[in-house]
């Protein structure tokens, strides 16, 4: 077994629960390739997910909750038989407690999937990738949304150790091989948004230069996918 997808294909996933699910795509992989389950919840703070969720996870008993992650594990509402989250560690504060109230939520033979981009080993397209992920995380915290730099390896490790999760399978996709892209990209026109939202009455010089800087660099080296480190994991 050394994919996700092979996994998931022996997996009775239950009643599932995916945290940070945007507009579906994880939870659609997921879905698409699981052995089985009985019910799809998608949990995500932005409201305006909701019609791109539904439209990309179909079936029977699929739900979409617009809340607080940090609120909806608190209350205790619903105990999941299957719970993931997929790079969304390095947007939720307080990553170690977020990963402990999971566990709290999980049936008594449950199962977390953590799927999360790391900064290790990098390409130079990768790089690229990287230091524009820096850059909109940095603009973002400037308008008060809590995005962080991606996680190292050992550090998202950590989280799940202290966590009290079990890791019972673990698959690296390095994604050397990933389509390199020479253009500016989606990520660059979000930081001119974001710079706009920080800074309504014009950038600093040094702001101005990073974007510049980021700009040439993804159209002579070009920027791809990040790695990504995926775990499968039980209560220890």
């Amino acid at each position: 077994m050394d994919t996700l997808e092979s996994f998931l294909k022996t997996h009775d996933a239950g009643a599932l629960l995916d945290i940070a699910c945007g507009g579906g795509a994880f939870t659609k992989r997921l879905t698409d390739d699981l052995q089985s389950y009985t019910r799809v919840t998608g949990l995500d703070i932005k409201a305006d997910s909701r019609k791109a969720f539904l439209k990309a996870v179909q079936g029977q008993d699929i739900a979409f909750v617009a809340s607080s992650i940090h609120d909806y594990l608190k209350s205790g509402e619903n105990t999941f038989d299957t719970i993931s989250v997929s790079n969304a560690l390095h947007h939720l504060e307080d990553v170690g407690q977020v990963l402990k109230d999971i566990r709290a939520i999980l049936a008594s033979i449950g199962t977390v999937i953590i799927n999360e981009m790391h900064r290790d080993d990098l390409t130079p397209a990768q790089q690229t990738q990287h230091d524009q992920h820096r850059f909109l995380a940095e603009l973002q915290r400037k308008s008060g949304e809590y995005h962080r730099e991606t996680w190292s390896r050992d550090e998202i490790l950590r989280f799940v150790s202290d966590a009290g999760l079990e890791i019972v399978h673990r698959f690296e996709n390095l994604n050397r091989d990933a389509e390199i892209a020479k253009e500016p990209g989606k990520i660059v026109e979000r930081a001119r948004t974001a710079i706009e939202k920080a800074y309504p009455t014009g950038a600093p010089d040094e702001t101005s230069a990073e974007l510049k800087r980021l700009v040439e660099r993804s159209e002579s080296i070009g920027s791809s996918s990040p790695p990504q480190l995926t775990l499968i994991c039980t209560t220890a």
